[in-house]
């Protein structure tokens, strides 16, 4: 009897050598820095009820923020991120802290961290060095008149000759 005619045989072999290979290529794709993860993520899922007690602050606070992606048409690289802040009744909300995580989903390893400067009252902005099509997530920090406002919104920003123009995602 030769291996040719039991062809079948080598099957079972096959499957377990490519389970193998399929399992050393996920562990090295999940412990690899090719791929971005959230920073901190299990200090994070510990404080789910604070994130759950800050969603409803968010809530009671009526806060309207508005962030927009525009610019960046010059040869610097950077864009410009600006957030409108405002109260329930069209009230600008000026004097406030603001601060913004800006992560694109596509590249999340070139996440950053900005703090935005007030321009009028109510409206922050800050220069952003990040350059990425695609969805981008924007977690703002607000911080004004003792209250804290906490959230994240997701914008399409597109980058073209004239610069980035960016949209609300709708779903």
């Amino acid at each position: 009897m030769s291996i040719v005619a039991n062809r079948w045989v080598l099957f079972p072999v096959a499957m377990i050598a490519g389970t193998v290979v399929f399992a050393v290529i996920s562990v090295a794709i999940a412990v690899g820095d090719g791929t971005a993860a959230e920073p901190d993520s299990y200090r994070k899922s510990v404080a789910w009820d604070a994130h759950r007690a800050q969603v409803a602050q968010n809530g009671l606070l009526g806060w309207v923020v508005t962030p927009t992606v525009s610019g960046g048409g010059g040869m610097d690289g950077t864009v410009l991120l600006r957030i409108g802040v405002a109260d329930k009744h069209a009230v600008p909300i000026d004097g406030g802290r603001v601060a913004a995580e800006v992560v694109p989903i596509r590249d999340a390893d070139r996440r950053v961290m900005l703090e935005l400067k007030e321009v009028s009252p109510g409206m922050y902005e800050a220069e952003c060095p990040v350059r990425v099509s695609g969805q981008w997530e924007i977690r703002t920090t607000i911080e004004s008149r003792g209250k804290r406002y906490a959230d994240r919104v997701r914008r399409f920003v597109e980058f073209g000759a004239g610069g980035a123009v960016s949209r609300e995602l709708r779903q």
